[in-house]
């Protein structure tokens, strides 16, 4: 009976051993899994696994509620915690800005010679992507800087006019939290204005961001980024 007693707690001592193994290797394959896909992800904007980890952690938190919409090194660089990185994720975001302007301009004029080829005697039908852009933001809106990011992204000016600023530094304010290089603005790639009323008589008040262009015929209409 003891014999009995003690082999059937030797047993039990052996699953409860072996379940414990097969947790500890299942975990240790979940972690490797994860780790394996963020060094991926990493790898696709030129992070460190580090820098991607704490992109991840910084998008878990308040923070990124607000930059859902965000590139992963625009985040790390508005989240960073010395001038030096900031600087740096700076220059990474402008050389990445800068291939996709490149590739959007080469395509525009593949296009364009692919339809002289194809219809040498139809006029070109106009892309849908507008030069210049008005966009309305306020200080409190939420994603009015992501909005603005994506029409550079597509190679497009904006003026943007920041309703209820009330001076000079509340647009400086919001265009340092928006990310706006100076060589942009001097450059007239980006203008920074006070709202005049325009949001109230052209935007008809619409909810913040709301982006406006203005057609041949000098019509004003509603567009979004593509």
């Amino acid at each position: 009976m003891i014999k009995h007693a003690y082999l059937l707690m030797l047993f039990f001592i052996s699953t409860a051993t072996f379940a414990q193994e097969d947790r500890i290797v299942h975990d240790k394959t979940v972690s490797d899994t994860i780790v394996h896909q963020q060094q991926k992800d990493a790898q696709r904007f030129g992070l460190s696994l580090k820098e991607w980890q704490r992109y991840e952690n910084v998008m878990q938190s308040s923070l990124g509620w607000e930059m859902q919409k965000s590139h992963p090194i625009a985040v790390l660089g508005r989240t960073a915690k010395t001038e030096e990185d900031r600087q740096r994720y700076a220059i990474m975001l402008v050389q990445h800005e800068k291939k996709v302007a490149d590739g959007l301009l080469a395509f525009a004029r593949a296009r364009t010679q692919a339809w002289k080829t194809l219809y040498p005697n139809l006029p070109i039908i106009a892309n849908s992507t507008p030069e210049r852009v008005t966009l309305f933001v306020s200080t409190t809106c939420k994603n009015c800087d992501d909005v603005l990011q994506q029409w550079r992204r597509q190679g497009v000016n904006v003026d943007v006019h920041v309703v209820g600023a009330k001076d000079d530094n509340a647009l400086r304010t919001w265009a340092m939290k928006a990310g706006i290089r100076k060589s942009d603005v001097d450059a007239k790639f980006i203008t920074l204005n006070h709202d005049k009323g325009y949001w109230f008589t052209l935007a008809k008040r619409k909810p913040m961001p709301v982006s406006m262009t203005k057609t041949k015929e000098g019509v004003w209409q509603f567009v979004d980024p593509m």
